[in-house]
C-alpha cells in the first residue's frame, strides 16, 4: 500500500468530519487506521528484508573464515525468525 492510498482514505475521512457525516466518520476512521497500520507493516517488512539481505550479501560476497561468516548467517536467520514471529 502506498502513502498515496493512505492519503486518499485520510482525505475521505477529513471530508466526512468536515461535513458532519457522523455515520461515515466511524467507518472511515477505522479504514484510515487500518490503511496506516498496513502501510507501516509493509514498510517495516521491506526494511527487515533488506537488512537480512545485507547479512546474506556479507556471507556470499565477502567470504570469511571462522566466526565472521557464521555471525552474518546467524544475523540473517535472526532477522527472518523475528519477522515470522511478528507476522503470526
Amino acid at each position: 500500500m502506498s502513502i498515496d492510498e493512505v492519503m486518499l482514505v485520510a482525505e475521505d475521512y477529513s471530508m466526512a468530519v468536515h461535513d458532519g457525516r457522523d455515520a461515515d466518520c466511524g467507518r472511515l476512521h477505522k479504514a484510515l487506521r487500518t490503511a496506516i497500520e498496513r502501510h507501516v507493516a509493509e514498510a517495516v517488512a521491506r526494511e527487515r528484508d533488506e537488512c537480512a539481505r545485507v547479512c546474506d550479501d556479507i556471507r556470499a560476497y565477502r567470504p570469511t573464515t571462522g566466526a565472521g561468516g557464521l555471525i552474518a548467517e546467524e544475523c540473517a536467520a535472526a532477522i527472518r525468525a523475528r519477522a515470522e514471529k511478528e507476522t503470526k
